[in-house]
């Protein structure tokens, strides 16, 4: 009976220590565990933990219609619903000595309902207004996507695939045109978006560009540390750089100029299977700009 009291002060040592680290346990508990059951559990388990901020949203489509020879002013109808004084001359100029013309659509309806009657066969099968089923283009492949970006950053849209083989590419630059035999050349847009001069407004940089060459591995310098991006030469075209400015839902187009030509034709034309001469036209839709409450 002797180790009596001593059994109980260790009893009682042990009970203090078990209350202790249950009381701790319970804040723990409390604090990370989101699995009870119960309003309350089931509240805070659908309470995200970091409210992501929507992100600034392109949205594209490629289009392909048949080229008629008989009648090779077709594409140009599309242009009387179009605004290209959005661009300055001098980049109108020298986008269209390079067989490129640009603007921005001021009657939306009217234009996809003449894209609708030329498009080709390949293309269709359903004819959906590009407008409202932008919000789910990246769900559908045919020729639909919408980019997710971040103010500042580069993105590259690819215009078409690869063409095989040694290809001359011919700039129309000044003082006079430059010439370049690249092979597999790929034709890109290169975009970065910046701040406009509202909260709802953005500006597009775009530029040309043409891919070439092997496969080549590099490092490149990205947010956190270095990295090792395979990618292939590019041959910049800066001097076809332009800039487009609009809100939410605007929505621009870009193909080939009146005379088919250089890097336009080389971008935008191109071959059925059945070795038939078309065109490409390309949607640009400002599909969202995040609101200054969303960056926060």
């Amino acid at each position: 009976m002797k180790g009596y009291p001593k059994s109980i002060s260790s009893f009682a040592c042990i009970g203090i220590v078990l209350i202790t680290m249950l009381s701790c346990g319970c804040a723990s508990w409390s604090k990370w565990d989101l699995r009870g059951s119960g309003e309350d559990s089931k509240s805070t388990r659908d309470m995200p933990l970091k409210r992501v901020s929507r992100a600034v949203e392109l949205d594209t489509e490629f289009i392909q219609i048949k080229f008629d020879p008989a009648d090779p002013d077709q594409l140009q109808s599309l242009w009387q619903w179009v605004d290209e004084t959005v661009l300055a001359a001098d980049v109108r100029s020298e986008l269209t000595n390079n067989g490129l013309r640009i603007g921005k659509v001021v009657q939306p309806d009217r234009l996809l309902g003449r894209i609708d009657s030329l498009r080709s066969d390949e293309s269709a099968d359903v004819v959906d207004d590009f407008l409202t089923s932008a919000a789910v283009a990246s769900h559908q492949s045919e020729g639909e996507k919408t980019i997710p970006m971040r103010v500042g950053r580069r993105y590259e849209l690819p215009v078409r695939m690869p063409i095989q083989g040694d290809q001359l590419v011919i700039v129309d630059d000044q003082p006079q045109p430059v010439g370049r035999n690249l092979f597999d050349p790929q034709f890109l847009l290169a975009i970065t978006p910046h701040s406009g001069r509202s909260a709802g407004e953005l500006r597009f940089r775009i530029r040309p560009e043409v891919q070439h060459g092997d496969m080549r591995q590099d490092w490149v310098k990205g947010e956190a540390a270095l990295r090792i991006d395979v990618r292939r030469e590019s041959w910049s075209l800066d001097s076809m750089e332009f800039e487009l400015t609009g809100s939410e839902g605007d929505l621009f187009v870009i193909s080939e100029a009146a005379v088919r030509k250089g890097i336009g034709r080389q971008m935008f034309g191109g071959k059925t299977v059945d070795q038939l001469e078309q065109q490409t036209i390309l949607l640009i839709r400002i599909g969202n700009i995040p609101t200054p409450a969303e960056k926060l």
